[in-house]
């Protein structure tokens, strides 16, 4: 991990102007897309009434699906920017605060409530909260290959391991290889899918159960880690393996706070616990 603290582009704004923002861009783009889909839709008619065209009809019909496809998978980019706030600036705060507003927003939509919803349990979750978080994801339904479900598995994973539930664990584990499995050999879902199985059940295995390639791919996930606040995860993971190993030297070393920084209370709790076994007897 670099030691350059990182931060994102939401870093010196609150919670209400980062969901302002958002939603004063959505709302143009919501108003963009009426305005356009009015007018396709005016000359797909004339295509047939006028020109008495069934290509320029076709034509119509074929642009405002790739426009309604551009416009979700657009909307789709610029929430997962806000994702940095929890993942970047490891700021759990402000992150439940922008997803509330969001979520009071598109209260109508129940893909956008449910997305909110898992993305809140995460919150729960990163506040030391493991079971508010699994209450509010009980009973979400992102549909039966949604990716969605690859986040929504895993956090009930590591919920349920967190709370001691065995069973609950094993059965959303259970769950997120049903899941992989139904994803095409090769394409991008499954590839996330795979990744995400191996990462937590890695995790939960006993670090003293560790081998060499555990560790080493532990060591490649800190550093290839897509964000700061999974790169922190594991070099957590990884001080406690050096732990286990008699090396308290190596774990101080990879607790080192000017390096973790930013953390969640729950990577922060996680650190604390691991500094205090570092100062006990080996």
């Amino acid at each position: 991990m670099a030691e350059t603290i990182a931060r994102s582009r939401f870093a010196e704004k609150d919670a209400e102007e980062v969901a302002r923002a958002y939603l004063s861009w959505y709302r143009r783009l919501r108003v963009g897309c009426v305005v356009a889909a009015v007018a396709l839709g005016a000359g797909t008619l004339a295509g047939i009434f006028v020109l008495n065209s069934w290509t320029l009809y076709l034509l119509g019909l074929f642009v405002l699906i790739c426009m309604g496809v551009f416009v979700r998978r657009r909307v789709s980019r610029e929430f997962q920017t806000l994702v940095d706030i929890i993942n970047v600036d490891c700021d759990v705060e402000k992150w439940r605060g922008v997803i509330e507003r969001i979520r009071e927003h598109d209260l109508r939509r129940r893909r956008s409530r449910e997305l909110c919803e898992c993305y809140l349990a995460l919150a729960d979750l990163e506040e030391l909260r493991p079971a508010d978080a699994l209450a509010r994801m009980d009973g979400l339904n992102f549909g039966r290959r949604s990716i969605m479900n690859v986040m929504l598995f895993q956090n009930r994973a590591v919920c349920a391991n967190e709370l001691g539930d065995d069973a609950l664990r094993d059965a959303s584990l259970a769950a997120l290889r049903e899941l992989t499995a139904s994803y095409r050999s090769g394409s991008k879902r499954r590839a996330l899918a795979e990744r995400q199985l191996a990462d937590v059940e890695l995790s939960f295995k006993p670090r003293e159960a560790w081998g060499a390639a555990d560790e080493e791919r532990a060591r490649e996930r800190c550093e290839a880690a897509p964000s700061h606040r999974e790169s922190v995860s594991w070099a957590l993971l990884l001080a406690e393996r050096a732990l286990v190993m008699g090396d308290a030297a190596a774990a101080r070393e990879l607790l080192d706070e000017s390096v973790l920084a930013p953390m969640t209370p729950r990577a922060s709790q996680r650190r604390d616990n691991l500094l205090a076994r570092c100062r006990q007897p080996l």
